[in-house]
């Protein structure tokens, strides 16, 4: 059983220290994310969960401590070794990151012709079908800026994924939403899950969404993981920040 868990863990880090200039935020994190689950890192505002992200797609390097992704160390890769595993990670930033200078289509076809030889049509092909999956093809020649927030968070998800990566990171996707539209992003995110058979591990605050999406939840506060188990776990944990956390969200 124990080997089983091993060989379906997706993302594992062990005894993470890390922060800025003098000042430590992320105090002796370890934490584990399982294949094919949603693995939802929450917690209040402050309390690391975004800083964390960042150091598990390399954005920050830790001070001491380790982070596998898919069985592999990260923090001692070079360069163009980590570039090679990234092609397997989708990201959504919280802001979507998407260029406005150029169409829906134009960005969704970034990483295809940074890391691939596709001929311009092939490209153009699986960009119009990563859009309708995420149900955004009628907008592939808009601008970034002609969109509605919930549309550029979309379309971001297209990029996100057009590489086909088993595994996303996604940084509170529901930022900024009305309740409707994000419930609808929290859906999409389900079926891509389902459809794709991704494993996802997702940064978030926003209650309702952790209760629809999440099977397994990794509970910061103050730079320290205070839990770490299934949804029905945290919310029969006892512990009063936790209660608190899923009372007042």
């Amino acid at each position: 059983m124990e080997r089983e868990r091993e060989m379906r863990e997706i993302v594992r880090v062990r005894g993470l220290h890390a922060g800025y200039d003098e000042e430590e935020i992320l105090h002796d994190i370890s934490l584990t994310a399982l294949a094919g689950d949603v693995t939802v890192i929450l917690g209040a505002s402050g309390c690391g969960k975004t800083t964390l992200l960042k150091h598990l797609i390399r954005l920050y390097v830790p001070s001491r401590g380790s982070i596998e992704l898919f069985g592999r160390e990260i923090t001692t890769m070079d360069e163009p070794e980590f570039d090679e595993l990234l092609q397997q990670v989708g990201v959504l930033f919280q802001n979507g990151a998407l260029l406005n200078s150029i169409s829906v289509a134009e960005n969704v076809a970034i990483p295809l012709e940074q890391h691939t030889t596709l001929p311009p049509e092939l490209i153009a092909r699986l960009v119009h079908t990563k859009l309708r999956l995420v149900e955004m093809d009628q907008a592939l020649d808009k601008r970034p800026a002609e969109l509605s927030g919930g549309m550029r968070k979309r379309a971001a998800l297209a990029r996100a994924i057009i590489l086909d990566p088993p595994l996303l990171f996604c940084d509170e996707p529901s930022a900024g939403l009305d309740p409707t539209t994000s419930a609808g992003l929290d859906y999409l995110l389900l079926k891509l899950r389902d459809e794709l058979g991704m494993s996802m591990v997702i940064v978030t605050h926003v209650v309702a969404s952790i209760k629809r999406i999440a099977d397994r939840c990794i509970f910061m506060d103050q730079g320290e993981v205070l839990f770490s188990g299934t949804l029905k776990e945290a919310e029969s944990s006892g512990l009063e920040k936790i209660e608190r956390f899923f009372r007042e969200g």
